[in-house]
């Protein structure tokens, strides 16, 4: 045995532990509303940030202990102060910056919670349906995902496609399917007040807490429907198709988008959003390749095992997806190039 090849991954196992237990406080902080406390403030000590905050003052001095050490906040050790930067604040206090991340707090308990379920289904087969993620799911992933859609997809992302930019400036009718809670549609909806946007997305609670955001907007181009993506009305068509990291996630892909392309007007453009990944696991062996396959592991393979789907799982890669979409029937496909870390882009049609 290699002694110190062992203690270099005794090192990696516990600075990836250290992360998993330093999150969990990361979620109690976001819960209490401290990284907005905190959020432009200047640097204070222990007693000025319980009286600000309310909080228990033995609870909220471990808490900002465990942020100080893990460098989530700054600690002046002369005088005791604590304070969180402005470029940290960004990332944990402004969910309407494209850079905030603070919702992975409120998914990842979510996934922990489904660990019991997918140790059962590694051994007998199933999985965890997303129903059974509870709504701390449904939120997280709006939270993470809604900041970078609210500000990139119409400044940054639809503007690779200028044809279709047009479109949608003079009114077309346009669909999202797995619409979530609703952020690409209250986007395009108002970037483009001439144009329709229905979502369609399976999950109740989610369809539940877009029709109250549309209500509170007071937004009349937009409307949400609970229906499964195989049963979208294919008339009066739609002009444009935008799916935001779905289609890994669905029982059956294939059918999917073949019901896509039905519904798609002759002219009209599918946008697929997806998560960037290589086509082989010896292009993925890399940190954001392990959170692409956990991630898969934990949430998305699982709730397409379990109901007996495909379990095409995160990490499929622009050959998949292209061989995918030809077998639904469409002629073009095409990566756009749009600068991202996180998702691939496509363009699909014919």
């Amino acid at each position: 045995m290699d002694k110190k090849k062992m203690r270099v991954f005794m090192g990696q196992f516990m600075e990836m532990t250290t992360g998993a237990a330093v999150m969990g406080v990361v979620a109690v902080a976001d819960r209490i509303g401290l990284f907005r406390e905190m959020a432009g403030a200047a640097p204070a000590d222990l007693d000025h940030w319980v009286e600000a905050t309310g909080l228990q003052p033995r609870y909220l001095e471990e808490i900002l202990s465990t942020l100080s050490a893990a460098g989530f906040l700054e600690f002046d050790a002369d005088q005791d102060l604590f304070s969180l930067p402005d470029e940290h604040a960004a990332c944990l206090a402004d969910e309407s910056s494209p850079y905030c991340l603070v919702g992975w707090s409120q998914m990842l308990p979510a996934l922990y919670g489904a660990i019991p379920g997918v140790a059962h289904a590694a051994r007998e087969g199933g999985g965890v349906a997303f129903a059974d993620f509870g709504p701390d799911m449904v939120e997280g992933i709006a939270r993470a995902n809604g900041p970078g859609i609210r500000v990139l997809l119409t400044r940054k992302w639809l503007p690779a496609m200028p044809d279709v930019v047009a479109r949608l400036e003079g009114g077309v009718r346009v669909a999202d399917v797995g619409c979530g809670s609703g952020e690409a549609v209250f986007a395009l909806a108002k970037a483009y007040p001439a144009s329709t946007i229905v979502g369609y997305d399976i999950d109740s609670h989610s369809i539940e807490l877009a029709r109250g955001r549309a209500q509170s907007q007071q937004l009349s181009n937009v409307s949400f429907e609970q229906c499964s993506a195989e049963s979208i009305p294919a008339e009066p068509g739609f002009d444009f198709v935008t799916t935001f990291d779905v289609i890994h996630d669905l029982v059956e892909p294939i059918p999917v988008l073949r019901r896509i392309r039905e519904v798609l007007n002759p002219e009209g453009t599918y946008l697929m959003v997806e998560p960037v990944a290589g086509d082989a696991l010896a292009e993925n062996l890399h940190p954001a390749g392990a959170l692409t396959y956990a991630m898969s592991t934990l949430h998305c393979m699982t709730q397409s095992l379990a109901h007996g789907g495909a379990g095409l799982g995160a990490a499929w890669g622009p050959r998949r997806a292209e061989g995918h979409c030809r077998e639904a029937g469409f002629g073009e496909f095409d990566r756009i190039d749009v600068e991202n870390a996180f998702n691939a882009f496509y363009r699909v049609s014919g």
